[in-house]
């Protein structure tokens, strides 16, 4: 998606969030359908990037009384190490989002390790009544992470970047207020062992827009074969699924065995990933499972990984690796 790069001057907040569940099984009402997790810490570092360089001016945190699930989850307990009786200590979740709003005051960009923190956080504003609308661009620093440690595609901890970097381990992890100084302090590491202009490209390519859709799914008629099932969806794969535009091919798509991928682009919304799978009913029947959304660092490296596969071997792919032999010595059998 389109989105504002980060020039001298720019403030961003890096948060984290922890969450109490329902327990599995349970039901609390309604709310289990509407409210998958009610958030019971929030913790935020503040930046202001410069020079090249990110610098630290203010820290949030901030402990939240839950009113709906209020007895810990075992899961929850056991990686954040808070009791029952911690979940008594906290303010409302209304005067929390009050708060964190001043805090992100004058920010540009919010930062966070993965995805589900802004789908939390909108959600329970939206369950207890408040405006759920962000207005700001999330960034979600794991997969750039992965491309400037060098295993792009690959899903890490914060915990194996702090390590990557040798950063001192001063808190536990899973603490709202610790992952947060944490992810701050690996963003600081990026920029420092890696030219500025390429980390900023890589964050601009990579934010979205949490109050927007950013993935749109759909699956195509049923037809005989599974090369009818590409074909009827080859059109709309072409149409930007926010304005209705039509793309244009950043990398044309291209099919590997039963998988199609591209990346298009949307001159008003940013380059679009596209997946499509070729997928069997029971009765015989194939469909096409359609995928597009906003493309990440990870779609990036998925398509051009798949595109050399595919300009090395074609529709058909890499063949499968071969099964390994035992050794000699691996398939003696002692008859002693």
């Amino acid at each position: 998606m389109l989105s504002k790069k980060i020039t001298d001057g720019t403030e961003l907040v890096v948060f984290d969030m922890e969450w109490n569940q329902p327990f599995s099984g349970k039901t609390v009402s309604n709310e289990i359908t509407v409210l998958p997790g009610e958030i019971i810490e929030i913790g935020a570092v503040k930046y202001e990037y410069s020079g090249g360089r990110l610098s630290r001016k203010a820290v949030f945190s901030c402990d939240i009384k839950p009113v709906i699930y209020k007895k810990l989850h075992y899961h929850v307990m056991k990686i954040t190490h808070k009791t029952d009786e911690d979940l008594k200590n906290g303010i409302s979740f209304k005067e929390a989002a009050a708060n964190f709003r001043d805090f992100m005051q004058g920010a540009d960009l919010l930062v966070g390790w993965g995805n589900s923190d802004p789908k939390i956080l909108k959600n329970n504003l939206k369950f207890f009544g408040l405006d759920d609308s962000l207005g700001v661009d999330f960034l979600d620093l794991q997969p750039i992470f992965s491309v400037f440690c060098g295993q792009p595609g690959q899903q890490k901890s914060v915990e194996f970047a702090v390590d990557f970097y040798n950063i001192a381990k001063q808190d536990i992890f899973h603490s709202a207020t610790a992952d947060a100084q944490y992810t701050g302090e690996v963003f600081e590491e990026i920029f420092e062992h890696n030219k500025p202009a390429e980390v900023i490209s890589a964050v601009s390519s990579s934010s979205v827009n949490p109050d927007m859709p950013s993935e749109f799914s759909f699956t195509g008629s049923d037809v005989k074969e599974a090369d009818a099932a590409f074909a009827e969806v080859e059109e709309k794969i072409l149409i930007c699924p926010l304005c209705s535009a039509r793309l244009a091919s950043t990398i044309s798509p291209f099919r590997i065995r039963k998988s199609l991928y591209g990346l298009m682009n949307c001159s008003t919304h940013g380059d679009i990933f596209v997946r499509v799978r070729a997928k069997r009913r029971t009765g015989g029947k194939y469909y096409a499972a359609v995928v597009m959304r906003f493309a990440t660092q990870n779609d990036y490296y998925l398509v051009a990984s798949k595109k050399e596969e595919f300009d090395k071997y074609g529709v058909k792919g890499a063949p499968a690796p071969a099964p390994q032999q035992p050794s000699e010595e691996e398939g003696q059998t002692n008859c002693e």
